[in-house]
C-alpha cells in the first residue's frame, strides 16, 4: 500500500524558487511538475510518514540527465536500510527494499549524479509498505 507523506524537506531547491521547483511537486501526483534541486553534492529528501511502517518498495521518477545513479535510504539516526541504483532515464522506476523495522522518518540520499553540476529533477517519489 502507498504510504502517506505528511511532511518533507530537501537539501536544496533550484534558485530557491519553491513556487516552481519545490519539494511538494514530488508528491502532488501531477506528471508535469517536479522538484528541482540546486547544484552540489549531498542532495537528499527527508520524509515524515503519517505512521510508522515497514517499507517494501520505493518508486521514483527522475528527468533523464538530472538523475542519481545511486540512492541510499536511511532511517532515524542515519541507520542505512537499503541501497539501489536507478538508471539515468525518464521512466518510473521501482525498487524492492527489505526493511524489518517500522520507520516513520526516512531520508533518501542521492549519489553519482548524472548532471555535471549535481542537479536533480524528481517528478515523483512514492514509498510503499505495511
Amino acid at each position: 500500500m502507498a504510504l502517506k507523506v505528511v511532511s518533507s524537506s530537501v537539501s536544496s531547491t533550484l534558485n530557491r524558487n519553491h513556487k516552481e521547483n519545490g519539494r511538494k511537486f514530488m508528491f502532488d501526483g501531477c506528471p508535469d511538475t517536479a522538484w528541482s534541486s540546486d547544484g552540489g553534492k549531498g542532495q537528499h529528501v527527508t520524509v515524515q510518514l503519517e505512521r510508522p511502517a515497514v517499507i517494501t518498495r520505493v518508486r521514483i521518477q527522475f528527468q533523464g540527465g538530472f538523475s542519481a545513479r545511486q540512492c541510499i535510504l536511511t532511517s532515524d539516526g542515519d541507520r542505512p536500510l537499503a541501497e539501489f541504483f536507478p538508471a539515468d532515464s525518464n521512466v518510473v522506476q521501482e525498487f524492492p527494499v527489505t526493511v524489518e523495522t517500522p520507520c516513520q522518518t526516512l531520508t533518501l540520499s542521492f549519489g553519482q549524479l548524472a548532471d555535471f553540476y549535481g542537479r536533480l529533477i524528481v517528478y515523483s517519489l512514492e514509498l510503499f509498505g505495511e
